[in-house]
């Protein structure tokens, strides 16, 4: 590999890798979990710096749910952190 000139920056790279898994009970999840640090371990033996996480996603609401105040299709409100244009007020 040929040297670096000082003038080239270095360059910091991410790769994510995500796989989702559905499970019936713990035991099952701890099966998924334990093959996925298998596969991770070849990352890992290449890769000293990654890391591996495991967790557990929360459902997301659907919009028909009971405590969802929205009715369905219609869209989440967003609300304005600050006003587009300034109001123009005049005393009267």
């Amino acid at each position: 590999m040929p040297a670096r000139s000082k003038d080239i920056p270095m360059l910091t790279l991410r790769a994510q890798i995500t796989i989702e898994v559905s499970a019936q009970d713990y035991v099952e999840a701890a099966e998924h979990q334990r093959r996925a640090e298998a596969l991770f371990a070849v990352v890992g033996a290449e890769y000293a710096a990654a890391t591996f996480s495991f967790h557990h996603l929360r459902p997301r609401l659907s919009v028909g749910a009971p405590d969802s105040p929205r009715t369905p299709g219609e869209r989440p409100r967003r609300y304005k952190t600050r006003p587009r244009a300034l109001a123009v007020y005049h005393d009267s």
